[in-house]
């Protein structure tokens, strides 16, 4: 939970810039830009509340232009947060997949996406490795030059 609350407190105190260490030790700054973000959120748990969390502090920024939630469709939509998505976050598109499908590819998450599609920072909240929808999202953020891929865990690390 401690994860959660600092990636959350992570998320709502940079939300303008990220911040990190070069190789030099100085400290670089790269600003969002006007972007577009995208969040693979899986069915529930933990992970639920991290990804609506996201949502909300990153409708917030005047240089996030769209947010689209990936969403697992193994998720109960009558449960919280989920069934809050549509009053609190109306301006968030959430297309729902079966992102447990272990024979998913790039291809397919961009046709699930729209072919024109292209994220700029991507908060993987699903994958459990490199394989099927895991590996497909990060095939697809390569093909779009993704500045920021940040893998996101409600487990302890």
């Amino acid at each position: 939970m401690f994860n959660a609350f600092l990636l959350l407190l992570l998320v709502s105190q940079s939300a303008s810039g990220f911040v990190v260490q070069g190789s030099n030790g100085r400290m670089a700054s790269s600003s969002l830009r006007m972007s577009a973000a995208l969040i693979v959120q899986n069915k529930g748990g933990g992970h639920g509340e991290l990804g609506y969390q996201l949502a909300r502090n990153l409708k917030s920024n005047p240089k996030i232009t769209s947010i689209t939630i990936l969403q697992d469709d193994a998720f109960n939509d009558e449960k919280e947060p989920f069934k809050s998505y549509s009053t609190d976050l109306p301006d968030v598109k959430v297309i729902k997949a079966s992102l447990s499908d272990e024979s998913m590819t790039a291809d397919d998450i961009e046709k699930l996406l729209g072919n024109d599609a292209s994220f700029d920072y991507v908060w993987d909240n699903a994958s459990k490795g490199p394989v099927g929808s895991g590996k497909a999202i990060c095939d697809a953020a390569k093909r779009w030059n993704t500045k920021l891929f940040t893998y996101v865990s409600s487990a302890g690390m």
